[in-house]
């Protein structure tokens, strides 16, 4: 374990998986997943653009 994981709560480390997963079932590679995660990006946003139909190359532009 590095510093930065040692900075990190088990309650924090829950909301980066949440959103790491939410972002992976919405289409996102490993990489742009992580960074959705690690990002201030509203959650909420990214579940309503999947619901409506909103393609993975726009969902990108606009959460990335």
């Amino acid at each position: 374990m590095d510093d930065a994981e040692a900075d990190i709560s088990d309650e924090q480390l829950e909301v980066l998986r949440r959103r790491y997963t939410e972002a992976r079932r919405a289409g996102l590679t490993i990489a742009e997943a992580t960074l959705f995660a690690e990002s201030d990006a509203d959650v909420g946003e990214l579940r309503r653009l999947v619901r409506d139909g909103c393609p993975v190359e726009t969902l990108r532009l606009i959460v990335l």
